[in-house]
Formats: C-alpha cells, structure tokens, sequence
C-alpha cells in the first residue's frame, strides 16, 4: 500500500509513519479539531475477512475501560483519492514500548514490581469481563511521558462465552516467546492461566533483559516451553533474590494448575519477594565472586521449609470475584504442601506433545509465504502495530471509542467473538497454523465497519419503532404522549410548539446504559433534540437529564438540567458547535447516542460529534423528544427509533 503520510484522513494529518503491520499500520498524526497529538491506525489489507478481525478487535477494545488499558479516542472510515480507509484513533504515547525500554538493560526490581501490578490489575479486569488476551508482550506493554504503562493490542483476543469451537492449532495463537506450553496439547483453549503464564515471561524479561528461553527457529522456542525448564533468574542477574526466582518459576510451571490463582495474586507474589532482605547468594570459593544458589522451583509459604519439587497437583483455585466498585478481589493464597517430588507427564503426553510439534512443522511448511510475512512483523514486536510511542512501532491497543469509552458491550463482543476469523488469527501468530477455518458464522455478520456507533448499533435492538403507526404494538406499549403536541403520523412523530420548549416522551421504558438512535426533520422552528435517562416532574412536561439538541444550521448542543423549562436551571456542557456531520434545513438527521455510566458519546449521521464526561443524572430514565419554537411556532418529526442494550 502506498504510504498515507501527508495526506489528510477525515480530521486527522497523518504525518509520519511509525508502526507496520501485516493488517494495519500506524501514523504519527495531528488532530485537527482538539489540537493535539494522535496515533491513527489505519487498516491496509484488501481483505474482508481481515478487516472483519480489525472490526472485532476495535469492538473488543470498545467495551473495555481501564487506567492501565490503552484508552481510544475516536474510528471510523474515510476517503483519501477516492480509496477508503477504516482506522482507529489512540492517543501519542510518548514513552516508547516496555520492550524498548528493556532493551536498554533491566528493569530494578521495584520498576518491575509497579509495571507488574498495573499490567496485572488491567489484566484480571479483562479476564473478569470474559476475555482472554493472548497475546501479552513486552511491545504490547505502552509507556507514557510519566512512565505509566498500558495494556495493548486486542487483534486475537478471545471472549470466555465464545461457543464456537476451535481447532488445536488455531488456539495457538500469541508470540512464540511467550506461549504457554499447554497450548501446544490438542483441544486445549487459552484461558486465564495461559495469559498469566505469559505475564509470567513478561515478569522474567524485565527483570533479566530476555526471556526464558531463545532459539533459531519458532518451532524451537515452542519445543523449549513444552519441555524445557525455565533457568532461575538469578542465574542471569546474580543479585535477584531467590525469593523472585520461587514466584518465578512457579509462573512459569508447565502445569497451569500449579500457577497463581491470578493476576493480581502472582504480581503481589512478586511484589513481597521482590523486597525480601536476604539475596541468598553465596560466595564461589576462593576468588570472591557473587554465584546465585540453585533455587526452589516454587514459593514456599513464610513457615514452611523450602523444597526443590513442585506442589501437588490440585483443581485451581476459583477465579477471584468482583467487588461492588467492579475491580477484582484479592486471591487468597493457600498454604502450599511441600513434596519430595513432581509428577512428570507420562510417555503418552510427551509422545502426543512431540506429535503436535511435528504437526505444527507440516503446517508452517503450507503456509510458509504467509508465515514469513506475519512473523517479519511480529519479530517487530506484534502481529499489528499499535499507538506510536516516541518513534518505537508498538502495538494497538484497547477501548475503542473516544477517551473513557463505554463499556461497549458485553453483549457486542459476545456476538462479534461468535464472528471470529480462525484463519487470519492462525496465521497472524509466530507458531501455530495456517490452516484454520473462518468460523461459519462470520458469513452473517453485517457489513463490517470500524466506526463505534456501527460497532453499538450491530446488535439486536431492545425497543425498535417506526413512529408513524399509534396502533403499532411497540408503539402503544411504550405509551407515548398523544396530546395536540404529540402525534403520530404517517412520516413519523410529529412535536410542536407555538412558543419555547415542547416535549414528548414515552413513558413506558426506562434506560440507564444503552445506544439511542432517531431521526429528526427540523420542519420549522429554532431546534430538536433528543432527551435521555428522563425524568419527569408532577408539573406536565417539566423534564430533568439531558438534551441533544440541534438546530437546522447544522449546529449542536449539549445540556442537562433539573427542569428544562427554567432557563435558569440549565447546564450547557457543550455550547452551540457547527458541524459538517450535520445536515441543514429541512433536511433528515441521524441522532446517535451512547450513554455508559457517566461517558456520552454523541453522534450526527454515524460521524463522532463530541464526549461528554457527566455523572449528575445516573439513573435510567426515559426517551423524550424536543420541539423549540424559540419564540415562533416549531414541528419536528421524529422517526425511526432504535434502542441498543450495554450490558
């Protein structure tokens, strides 16, 4: 593809090119309407299917929000020469990959231990809400100017509740250095223990400079992590504790039973040894130099001996719940029972792990030309480049949608996740197959686009009415206002007023999280708008929350108020703002909003407007229409009336 820089995509200069991928790439640009600094990713395959990964990896990214994940400004498609383009705006992290930062010599042990918790906080959070990542690395790690890191790069992330089946081979997915080794066995999913096993060979790469294990070839990296034991670390930096090197080594255990309960558990694990006062190193004989001890394989509990063999085999311990606030509890560790000896898998495992090697040699041999190019840009530091990050290509990264992006659902990703392409996801990892299907039910996904409102919009709709039929069923059983102000007609429903303020609710239906969309034809008057989370006084037509309003200039406005017919009492969170999403006169407008805890995004005709960041009125409440006469007679008609769920 020819390179986008100097050219102009929607509001955003694209100015330099900083980041490739196999499916996307990533431009230093200006944002033009806000001023400031952005990472734009822009997808460049010709290729529907990869788009349709693109689409669901910015739908995942969407529904998540965390301080530690990568927050998403704004994506969409726009034209340049006649080409479009689909792309996702994130900001300009200043502060470089984590793998950048490693590479100029490890991390101490305190750096390590903060970098550790936040990554691993940002990583339950999302295991809590039913994703696995799959793909943590050092490059998916971003820093900011502060040194304040986030979790990037959703591209073959899987959700828990994903029904549809895989094969062993697309399950292994992610960057060879740092796959755990059951996903190499058949029919075994990633879950939460696999993505802790990664976080694990992050943990080891800051602390020592490398990873665990390096080889020639991927195939070997994979042998080593299904048959080789990981050295201590202390073997490769001779003043970390042999306390670090137990909580490391059990991380890493080939047995995902015999890992941490969490994240967060493992991260306080190695928050507490990383403080431990005894190094116990000892002195080589006779020339003084420091020699780190052989170390136990596993952390010992504060009064239990140490041993050299691993744990029991036992069920793992439940996933930590969630607390009222949403993050997740801390795990309890149970006291862990020293042995004399660790059970080794049996000659059938490891026949059945040399099998799947040799079966993974055949099927990089198929699709050895597409192999080589996603690993090219993996060794690069991922499958697709992220945010740019001081001049370092990094990889994308999370919520979609602009800065705290809602919680874009649950139920979109559930419904993207059964949409997954397995072949793109296969061939976009360092190991395993090129062979995998696209999923049949990828073939009934709508049209695919990048922008959020298509993303909260490509669900079913819980309430979904025309507004020109009073007999309509949801019409009625939504009971609407039928007053000389409120009628139904045959091109929609129709709000007048002979002086200000005029409003037309239903008053059946309550919603606290959700999209809302409806179109509005500015007969006459000064202004429309649509009310949402409504509440209505005793006094008739006297409505608190919020008002999207428009006019037929082409303007906008954003307020709330406790009653919208005292002037007195309005809040203008954003004042009258031109826009060239919005069609004049008479004209039929698209109003598109989605509201998620205290964060409105706003919408005109599927184009981003604005953000607004409010928690005055949290409570659901009802849909309402606007009809403004702003001292002379005004009719808009409203219609086409769709209502989304959030979960």
């Amino acid at each position: 593809m020819a390179g986008l820089e100097g050219k102009t995509l929607d509001r955003y200069e694209l100015r330099q090119l900083t980041g490739r991928g196999g499916m996307a790439d990533v431009y230093r640009a200006f944002d033009t309407v806000f001023g400031r600094e952005v990472a734009v990713k822009v997808f460049k395959r010709d290729d529907d299917d990869l788009l349709r990964r693109f689409v669901r990896e910015a739908r995942l990214m969407a529904s998540l929000h965390h301080p530690h994940l990568m927050p998403i400004y704004d994506t969409g498609e726009a034209s340049i020469d006649g080409i479009v383009w689909y792309y996702i705006v994130m900001p300009f992290m200043t502060g470089g990959t984590l793998r950048a930062r490693i590479r100029r010599g490890p991390l101490a042990l305190s750096e390590a231990c903060r970098i550790l918790s936040d990554i691993a906080d940002a990583l339950d959070y999302v295991h809590q809400k039913g994703i696995i990542h799959r793909d943590i690395k050092s490059s998916n790690v971003l820093l900011d100017a502060d040194g304040n890191c986030y979790l990037a790069d959703f591209g073959i992330a899987r959700t828990t509740s994903d029904a549809t089946q895989l094969t062993s081979t697309g399950n292994v997915l992610g960057t060879a250095d740092y796959v755990a080794p059951e996903l190499f066995e058949p029919h075994r999913r990633a879950n939460e223990l696999s993505d802790q096993y990664s976080l694990g060979v992050l943990a080891f790469e800051m602390i020592t400079g490398r990873p665990p294990f390096s080889a020639d070839s991927q195939l070997a990296l994979a042998a080593m992590h299904v048959s080789k034991q990981p050295p201590a670390p202390s073997s490769i930096v001779a003043t970390i504790p042999s306390a670090v090197d137990r909580v490391i080594l059990r991380v890493l255990a080939k047995q995902p039973e015999q890992r941490y309960a969490s994240a967060t558990e493992f991260a306080e694990a190695f928050c507490r040894a990383t403080r431990a006062t005894t190094k116990r190193l000892t002195a080589a004989a006779g020339n003084g130099v420091l020699v780190a001890p052989v170390s136990p394989l596993y952390e010992a509990a504060p009064d239990e001996p140490t041993v050299l063999a691993a744990p029991p085999r036992v069920a793992a311990p439940a996933r930590p719940g969630s607390r009222s606030d949403g993050q997740l509890q801390r795990a309890v560790s149970t006291p862990r029972m020293p042995v004399t000896s660790r059970k080794r898998p049996t000659a059938q495992q490891r026949q059945l792990r040399v099998l799947t090697v040799l079966a993974f040699v055949a099927l990089l041999a198929v699709a050895g030309p597409i192999i080589y190019v996603l690993l090219t840009y993996n060794h690069g530091g991922g499958n697709t480049p992220g945010p740019v990050v001081g001049g370092n290509t990094t990889t994308a990264t999370q919520a979609l949608t602009p800065t705290n992006t809602p919680d874009l659902t649950a139920t979109a990703m559930a419904q993207s996740a059964t949409a997954t392409v397995q072949a793109q996801e296969a061939t976009a990892t360092a190991i395993a197959g090129a062979t995998a299907t696209v999923i049949a039910q990828a073939t009934a996904q709508a049209q695919a686009t990048a922008g959020v409102i298509q993303t909260a919009t490509a669900g079913q709709p819980s309430y979904s009415d025309p507004l020109n039929n009073v007999n309509n069923p949801q019409t009625q059983a939504a009971n609407w206002d039928q007053t000389s102000n409120c009628q139904f007609k045959s091109d929609g429903y129709h709000v007048t007023s002979s002086f200000a303020l005029q409003g037309c609710q239903e008053t059946a239906y309550t919603y606290q999280n959700a999209t809302i969309t409806v179109d509005v034809t500015i007969n006459s008057g000064h202004s429309g708008g649509l009310f949402f989370r409504t509440q209505t006084s005793s006094i008739l037509h006297v409505y608190s929350g919020y008002l999207f309003e428009i006019d037929a200039n082409g303007d906008y406005k954003i307020s709330r108020s406790k009653d919208f017919s005292n002037p007195l009492d309005l809040v203008t969170l954003q004042d009258w703002t031109a826009s060239s999403a919005l069609k004049t006169g008479t004209a039929t407008n698209k109003l598109e909003v989605i509201m998620n805890g205290g964060v409105f995004l706003l919408y005109a005709n599927g184009v981003f407007l604005t953000e607004i960041q409010d928690t005055t009125y949290s409570a659901a409440g009802t849909v309402a229409f606007l009809a403004n006469g702003d001292g002379a007679s005004a009719d808009i008609t409203y219609s086409n009336l769709n209502v989304y769920p959030l979960a």
